[in-house]
């Protein structure tokens, strides 16, 4: 199995690098660590990275917020570092708490990656006859993923199907999911010639205007759509409609296109306008997702569940 390659640091690494810095006696929080590496919002992810570190990271010196001991962790640890504990809490936690972290704010950079990509998009279209539609989705086990693609002719008869297996490093962080993402799909967006790329994530429906749509547009000059299945961002004017504009700041930053209980939220990824892009998915829908991206989900889980068996 291959190593999907990234140009960033190990974020594994750079939380176990913080949680060795924090001295005998003090704790810090997954919240801590989160802001050091840039975003808080990874606190979660840093609690599952921590839970997986070796026996020489001192994870037992990482609570929650609130002072209570991270599961599995035994409190005997900590207080015999002198940390009193009530009940799997540390006791006054705040004149306890380590914040100064000297490690790489690793996310803070990728933020403003992020921005220079929005910068980038070219929300027109930008496309020459485009007569295939291919979907991209990723499955994983673990930290093994599994993408796949599926492209479609305008007939919506499949032409291709490929899929991918290789080891992601890069944990689920809310706004970060091209970082996990774009590795295990990049090999899968070779042959771009007349293909508009649908893929299953934001594209400027993102607080950044950045979603992994807009990044794998930009970074492989590809036209692409972003087709999820959740909001990030934005409100749907009309949450029951079959098609409704999805507001940001009272602008239309995308589309809500709803079958039934199921809905796909379409947005500009790169070189294709919201026009097209909403009538392009809608065209295609399928019990509320595009049909390129429900095989190529379906095929994502087929490939994983093989592996695993």
């Amino acid at each position: 199995m291959s190593e999907c390659g990234s140009d960033w640091p190990d974020l594994a690494e750079l939380v176990y690098q913080a949680a060795g810095q924090i001295p005998c006696g003090k704790v810090a929080t997954f919240g801590d660590i989160a802001a050091a590496l840039g975003d808080r919002a990874a606190a979660q992810a840093v609690s599952g990275l921590l839970a997986r570190a070796p026996p020489t990271v001192p994870r037992h010196r990482v609570v929650y917020a609130t002072g209570e001991v991270g599961r599995g962790v035994p409190t005997a640890l900590l207080e015999s570092e002198g940390v009193p504990i009530r009940g799997a809490v540390v006791e006054d936690l705040e004149p306890r708490r380590f914040r100064d972290f000297l490690i790489e704010p690793v996310l803070r950079r990728m933020r403003e990656e992020q921005e220079a990509v929005a910068a980038r998009v070219i929300a027109n279209d930008d496309f020459d006859g485009a007569d295939r539609i291919a979907g991209l989705d990723v499955s994983y086990q673990g930290e093994e993923a599994f993408a796949a693609l599926v492209v479609v002719d305008a007939t919506g008869k499949v032409v291709m199907e490929r899929t991918v297996r290789c080891r992601v490093a890069f944990p689920y962080i809310p706004t970060f999911l091209a970082y996990r993402e774009i590795p295990p799909l990049r090999p899968l967006v070779e042959d771009r010639r007349r293909t508009i790329y649908l893929v299953d994530g934001q594209g400027l429906l993102h607080p950044r205007g950045a979603g992994i749509a807009c990044h794998i547009g930009v970074a492989l000059d590809v036209p692409t759509v972003g087709a999820a299945k959740s909001l990030l961002v934005g409100t749907v004017k009309d949450e029951g409609a079959e098609r409704s504009p999805v507001l940001v700041d009272g602008e239309v930053r995308g589309w809500a296109l709803r079958q039934g209980r199921k809905a796909t939220y379409v947005s500009v990824g790169h070189r294709v306008s919201l026009a097209t892009a909403v009538e392009l998915c809608a065209r295609i829908l399928d019990r509320g997702i595009p049909a390129p991206l429900r095989r190529a989900h379906e095929l994502a889980n087929q490939a994983r569940r093989e592996a695993m068996a």
